[in-house]
């Protein structure tokens, strides 16, 4: 009875769509199997869960396309703005011959440019993305309440974009926007990314002046992908910068993928001396149809506060539908 309605409420949602000559998407992923490891958070245990993403759109009489998604684990009402509520997990687009305007739970122009260095198969824990010396490259994005407006646009190989964060706090407590910039070349198998975001700290006054800048270089050859990346942060208040670099290698043959990457972190929250590393790796098996059995494991290599090594791990399947 319970899957009648369901099937009922998505004809009746491709239906109303057609109306406007628009499109309706819905797909979703499922984990489960176990996670440990011998840090102190890691206790082993069952691990389970499910991400349902909707993606719509459409297009105009003359030729513009837009669209929105929706990651329903993320989509919520959040923020501390006083002018409106924020919505997580929700992005809307509008794109043209003269290039794309997006707005809301998406990547500033720094993270945008950016490439992450190859993690293989992935995991279901996201291990071999969540040791110490791990950068998503998110540079400043979230500085503020993590709505961002980005335009971005390529004409072959050259792409390059721009974004603005808005503090919506009101009065003398509103903070400089996060403003962004990036760049993105690729020649052949290579592929080149600069990023640059600049803007201004939340804390109390006096504000803190806030910079980023970084590169990346992103590589394939046949089954082998490869990276690097490097970045610095700066505030204004401190003397010492934060640096991170970060390397990586992907090798895929038939069904199995394999992946490892290093990443450091010096001078972490700009502090002296507060160094940090780690190593991940991940190792996944298609099963075919959407289904994959995969294993990550990651390790802390050192950390300013830390006298021994922390290690996590995680053995399941993942599905796609």
């Amino acid at each position: 009875k319970t899957m009648k309605k369901v099937l009922f409420a998505t004809t009746a949602l491709i239906a109303t769509a057609g109306f406007a000559s628009a499109d309706v998407s819905l797909s979703g992923s499922a984990e489960m199997g176990i996670s440990g490891g011998d840090a102190s958070t890691a206790v082993t245990q069952f691990h389970q869960d499910i991400e349902v993403t909707f993606k719509l759109s459409g297009a105009t009489e003359n030729g513009l396309n837009f669209g929105a998604a929706i990651d329903l684990d993320e989509a919520g009402t959040s923020g501390a703005g006083t002018d409106v509520a924020d919505d997580d997990g929700v992005a809307i687009f509008i794109s043209g011959a003269m290039g794309t305007l997006t707005m809301g739970d998406t990547d500033g122009g720094f993270d945008w440019a950016m490439a992450e260095v190859p993690t293989g198969s992935g995991s279901i824990a996201d291990n071999e993305s969540s040791h110490s010396g791990w950068n998503g490259n998110s540079g400043l994005d979230g500085t503020h309440d993590g709505q961002i407006l980005r335009y971005n646009h390529t004409v072959g190989g050259l792409g390059f974009a721009v974004s603005v964060e808005l503090d919506d706090t009101s009065g003398a407590t509103q903070a400089d926007s996060i403003i962004g910039v990036g760049f993105k070349y690729s020649v052949g198998d290579l592929g080149i990314g600069v990023g640059y975001q600049t803007g201004e700290d939340t804390g109390a006054a006096p504000r803190a002046d806030l910079t980023v800048t970084g590169f990346s270089l992103a590589y394939s050859m046949g089954d082998y992908s490869m990276g690097a990346n490097y970045s610095q942060k700066d505030i204004s208040t401190d003397a010492d910068e934060e640096t991170h670099m970060a390397v990586g290698v992907s090798y895929s043959m038939d069904a199995l993928t394999l992946g490892a990457n290093y990443g450091q972190y010096d001078n972490a929250g700009y502090v002296a001396g507060a160094d940090r590393a780690g190593y991940g790796f991940s190792a996944g098996y298609d099963l075919g149809g959407g289904a994959k059995a995969l294993f990550g494991y990651e390790t802390t290599s050192k950390h300013e506060t830390k006298t021994s090594e922390d290690s996590t791990w995680s053995l399941g399947l993942s599905m796609s539908f």
